[in-house]
């Protein structure tokens, strides 16, 4: 299948969208089977044992012209708008995802989908939450803070209401990524299965190159004088040098209330978040550079060897000479 067919293919009715085209209610895959309400009164859970019989990855299009009622799942859920738009309800905010578009949520997220119209293409991507975290958390949670937080926001030590919106619509190598993963999933053939899980952790890769650019974030926001991302991003940027002080005086908040707001959203204190920002770094620069590790410790602000040393061993279980013969 090649990028032609696969619009095509997703353009033409199956055959839930032509009873939805007619009667406007939404009709489920397994004769609503996988919507189960667990106690009475609460929100319908989608089960994932309909879904991973054949992967830890299942792609589908969803289904025109019927609402989708408001329900939970018990995995991780990627929303593509292909063409057009999706109105959805998540956690009782509407959010409008335009085509490009793309939006993770967490597991147990209330949401809703407004029906779509003829020319709204949405594609569901799913995965167990072991799948993601191999894929996103443990590619992305050591290149910087802020990919860290990101990482981490839809972790397992957070509450699960959560959302990220990727503005994604004008990266066309996202587009590309992701239409050849579909095309894999949608007319498999040998080693299918196996390319889909090689485009995911790039998907995921290239969607932080869009937050980084970006920076539109909606993630339960609250209103503050400066969004969290960017004091983070400020700090991973002036971690050589950069004291509590400095930081609030640049985003114009009281040292005390900085400190425990970075400890309240990251989980981290604000000498921590220094910390595995300069362990980041000295990483980066022992696999890629050969350069002499005491030149490595005064580039990310330590003017003691035998500090930098103890504090890697703290971070990453070994010795920076042992990390750079083993990398």
């Amino acid at each position: 299948m090649n990028h032609n067919q696969l619009d095509q293919y997703l353009r033409q009715l199956d055959h839930i969208e032509k009873i939805q085209i007619k009667t406007n209610i939404n009709i489920n895959d397994f004769d609503g089977h996988e919507l189960t309400i667990e106690n009475e009164g609460t929100i319908p859970r989608m089960q994932d044992s309909y879904f991973f019989d054949k992967g830890p990855i299942f792609i589908n299009k969803h289904h025109r012209f019927a609402d989708m009622p408001l329900h939970i799942h018990s995995f991780i859920e990627i929303n593509y708008v292909y063409s057009g738009v999706c109105r959805q309800v998540i956690n009782g905010q509407e959010i409008i995802l335009k085509e490009g578009q793309i939006c993770l949520l967490d597991k147990d997220v209330p949401h809703s989908i407004t029906a779509l119209g003829e020319n709204d293409i949405l594609i569901n991507i799913i995965m167990k939450k072991e799948t993601f975290s191999q894929a996103f958390l443990g590619r992305l949670s050591n290149t910087g803070i802020v990919s860290n937080f990101l990482a981490n926001a839809v972790s397992e030590n957070q509450a699960h209401d959560r959302y990220i919106l990727f503005h994604s619509q004008d990266n066309s190598n996202l587009q590309y990524i992701i239409k050849n993963m579909l095309c894999e999933f949608f007319a498999p053939q040998e080693y299918s299965i196996e390319m889909v899980s090689y485009y995911l952790p790039v998907m995921f890769t290239e969607l932080m190159r869009v937050f980084q650019l970006d920076k539109n974030f909606e993630f339960n926001q609250r209103p503050e004088k400066a969004n969290i991302i960017d004091i983070l991003h400020y700090i991973e940027q002036h971690y050589g040098n950069c004291t509590l002080t400095s930081v609030a005086k640049e985003f114009n908040f009281n040292p005390n209330y900085l400190g425990n707001m970075l400890k309240e959203r990251t989980g981290k204190k604000f000498i921590e978040l220094v910390q595995m920002q300069r362990m980041i770094q000295a990483s980066t620069m022992l696999i890629n550079t050969d350069k002499k590790i005491d030149e490595i410790a005064y580039e990310v602000g330590y003017e003691s060897t035998s500090f930098l040393y103890r504090k890697f061993k703290e971070h990453f279980g070994q010795t920076p000479h042992q990390f750079r013969k083993k990398q």
